[in-house]
């Protein structure tokens, strides 16, 4: 993880002791003034690597509860004590006075990036081949920001120059059409970062994290997906939206107009292309799904510590503990599902660290104690399918009632019973088990009733508490362990951008729109299948189950909590289906202290103000970027 120490230390170096930081993080500040030190940034080639490094200051890790797109879907809940921008999102609440400045930062580091491009061909000491490729991964950077920005905001500026800062108000660019900010996008990747292979196929351990090649592709992928969706393929709600300017890219002059108002089924072949050449080359760089059934048993962790209600045999148990290594181990363990991640400290102790209240009982008396509050929804552990690969049937009427498969832990229910290897893997329940190892080599059993456990207890822990009945436990490494001391072993992991999961899952949706049944489920069934499950057959595409609700279920359960959903939701121009007022459910957790088994296993609406407008599929440009760029015009309906 020596990468993301470089990012740290480099960004910290450059942006405040050279003075390269912007004072107020806007839009328009997108390029820093001339400084005497810039000279130094480029004066050998470790100080002009440390520039580039810096230029990676904004990769955010998409684990992370406090980004709006990581927790404000339809995938777990977090107390609403908690407050900031999260809930400003669910709630409709963010205004231009008071949006998320994810805008700001991306831009900021475009104009970073741009300077370090600026100064690259007065680099010292630099081989043509480690100025060919900096060059590159410089550009990728930049296409990276301004599609976290286009997926967020909608159609945005394009910015490939720096901007004099005597440039008049008027002189900024505005926004660009969906399209043509995405053809732009695409043609960075393929001119400027693909065309000639100047990234590399792989990453050693001092640089893993850095773009490659694959990484490129995967994000074009990803783009021309998004291009593709509904939303921005002639479903756009707001088709009065338009720009004060026309705008143009490649000879084609889209007016004033900011969204494609009718259908292109040609953009699905142009994001199958992608992703198919995705696939092959991060094939070639050695990506592959993650299968590896036997970390556990050379990480010393005890198979029996996976607890299933009701039992099952030593093969079920193994897919459980790959799957739970799948998205916590390493390369150098062998994992290389991961195309591009990231590892960052600051989402490390709040989200993957998470634990319930009393883990362990220490030598001295006292507990070991977490906050998880990271619930999901009623609806998402649902999504799971039951073990034999179908779709649970939440209509049946005893599905919250004991199933009676453990006398040991009486209060489990059928909801919890015969599910797919990826529930247990990732899921924790009232009864269940938490983590594999954690107190000391062994689970924590979870007894949400009881309040002074890990219950509802609004003397002890009326803040940090499970909000729905279920706790998540994704991103828990498997040999994480407390000792009675306190003490913990703290490995560090990376966090996936892209993974392998994602691009066959993606490939797949482009077949289901072009309705090829065969090749999208056979896209499909590299996913489910690794998962544990039989094969999705084309006559379980059904009326009921038709070819595109198998592809959003299975990307709803295999990417669950890695910051996707938010986006599907809206690229899918699905927000009032799943994201309107009373949507959200959970079991009873979170109103009686210390509840009966009837009480606490009711199906009930999470009592937070949700609610969903068809303004809240982009978000609002703060007001202070709107008011310096006459041009600049604000999303529908803020």
């Amino acid at each position: 993880m020596k990468q993301q120490n470089k990012i740290r230390q480099y960004s910290t170096a450059l942006l405040f002791s050279m003075g390269l930081m912007v004072t107020s993080c806007n839009y328009l500040d997108i390029v820093p003034p001339e400084q005497a030190g810039m000279k130094d940034a480029v004066s050998n080639p470790d100080n002009t690597e440390g520039f580039l490094y810096s230029c990676y200051g904004n990769v955010q890790s998409p684990i992370n509860y406090t980004l709006i797109d990581a927790s404000s879907a339809d995938e777990y809940a977090l107390p609403q004590i908690w407050g900031g921008d999260t809930y400003s999102t669910a709630y409709d609440l963010l205004t231009p006075n008071s949006s998320v400045q994810n805008w700001n930062y991306n831009y900021k580091y475009i104009g970073q990036t741009l300077l370090f491009l600026e100064q690259l061909p007065q680099a010292q000491g630099l081989t043509d081949n480690q100025r060919s490729e900096w060059e590159a991964e410089a550009w990728f950077l930049i296409a990276y920001y301004h599609f976290q920005n286009l997926r967020l905001y909608g159609p945005c500026p394009i910015t490939d120059k720096r901007i004099p800062q005597e440039t008049p108000p008027s002189e900024y660019a505005g926004r660009m059409h969906y399209d043509a900010v995405t053809n732009w996008i695409v043609d960075v990747l393929d001119e400027r970062v693909l065309k000639g292979f100047k990234l590399p196929t792989q990453r050693d351990e001092n640089t893993r994290g850095r773009a490659t090649h694959a990484a490129a592709c995967a994000l074009k992928a990803r783009v021309l997906l998004y291009a593709a969706s509904p939303l921005w393929n002639g479903q756009f709600p707001n088709k009065g939206w338009t720009n004060t300017v026309e705008s143009s890219y490649k000879g084609i002059n889209y007016g004033h107009e900011l969204v494609s108002k009718t259908y292109d089924p040609t953009k699905w072949e142009r994001a199958r292309i992608a992703c198919e050449e995705a696939i092959k080359e991060a094939q070639v760089a050695g990506h592959k799904l993650y299968d590896d059934l036997e970390l556990y048993a050379r990480q010393s962790v005890p198979l029996n510590n996976i607890y299933i209600p009701g039992g099952a045999d030593d093969e079920f148990k193994k897919r459980v503990m790959m799957l739970r290594y799948m998205t916590s181990s390493q390369f150098n363990e062998g994992n290389t599902e991961y195309i591009w991640g990231v590892s960052k400290d600051d989402d490390y102790v709040p989200y993957n660290c998470m634990m319930p209240y009393r883990v362990l009982q220490r030598s001295n008396g006292n507990w070991i104690e977490g906050y998880n509050s990271y619930s999901p929804f009623l609806g998402a552990v649902e999504r799971f399918y039951t073990a034999d690969g179908k779709f649970l049937d939440n209509s049946a009427p005893d599905l919250l009632q004991r199933a009676n498969v453990d006398a040991g832990r009486p209060d489990i229910i059928k909801l919890a019973v015969k599910r797919e290897p990826r529930f247990y893997a990732w899921i924790a329940y009232d009864q269940g088990d938490w983590g594999t190892m954690v107190a000391d080599g062994k689970p924590v059993r979870l007894e949400f009733k009881d309040p002074n456990l890990q219950g509802f207890n609004t003397a002890t822990h009326f803040r940090d508490h499970n909000v729905t009945g279920f706790l998540g436990q994704k991103f828990v490494r498997p040999n994480r362990k407390y000792d009675k001391s306190g003490n913990v072993n703290n490995t560090r992991y990376q966090r996936p951008l892209f993974r392998m999961a994602e691009l066959y899952l993606s490939l797949a949706e482009c077949y289901a729109m072009q309705n090829n049944v065969a090749k999208t489920l056979e896209n499909l069934n590299r996913v489910h299948q690794r998962a544990g499950l039989p094969a999705i057959t084309s006559a379980e595409v059904t009326s009921e189950h038709p070819l595109m609700s198998w592809v959003e279920n299975e990307r709803f359960v295999e990417l669950y909590g890695e910051g996707h959903r938010f986006y599907d939701v809206r690229r899918w121009v699905k927000g009032a289906e799943y994201l309107s007022s009373g949507k959200r459910e959970g079991l009873n957790a979170e109103t009686i202290t210390g509840p009966t088994f009837e009480q606490f296993n009711q199906r009930i609406k999470v009592n937070q103000p949700y609610r969903w407008t068809n303004r809240m599929y982009i978000l609002p440009v703060l007001q202070s970027e709107i008011g310096k760029n006459t041009n600049l015009v604000q999303a529908p309906g803020y």
